[in-house]
């Protein structure tokens, strides 16, 4: 009877070890936005391909999000001519960054600080936002203004 008892825990441990821990909510500096239902996320920062729309956030100190940002523009600016100024407003705060017009898709690069905490968002969509009425369904969730 030990015995058996032993093995159920023995197979019962192995089966949850090899599953792989789903992220259920996206983290964006302390907020919890759950992740719409049929997407997948590949970390609490980062959604590929959700409804043709890709978001990731990477967090940096306020000296390296100027360069880091820069640094982006500048690169993906080589390559593309269709570059336009944009303000989005998410949780509060005022995020700067340009759009970019690639085929028929829009890249969004933005900057700015939540909750104290310096951030770089890029946005890829094939949604032309151009005011807040083009903030629908899954980037409502993200942001509040856009202009």
């Amino acid at each position: 009877m030990k015995n058996i008892f032993t093995i159920v825990l023995f197979l019962v441990t192995l089966s949850f070890y090899g599953q792989d821990k789903k992220v259920s909510f996206l983290n964006l500096v302390g907020n919890n936005i759950q992740v719409p239902r049929g997407c997948e996320a590949q970390s609490e920062y980062e959604l590929q391909a959700c409804n043709g729309t890709s978001i990731k956030w990477d967090y940096y100190s306020a000296d390296m999000l100027s360069e880091v940002f820069n640094a982006t523009i500048s690169a993906f600016g080589e390559s593309n001519s269709s570059k336009s100024e944009v303000t989005f407003t998410s949780f509060g705060a005022q995020l700067k960054g340009y759009k970019f017009k690639m085929g028929t898709t829009f890249q969004y690069f933005l900057q700015g600080t939540i909750k104290d905490q310096p951030l770089m968002i890029n946005l890829g969509t094939m949604v032309d936002i151009a005011s807040s009425d083009d903030l629908d369904g899954f980037l409502s969730l993200f942001f509040d203004e856009a202009s």
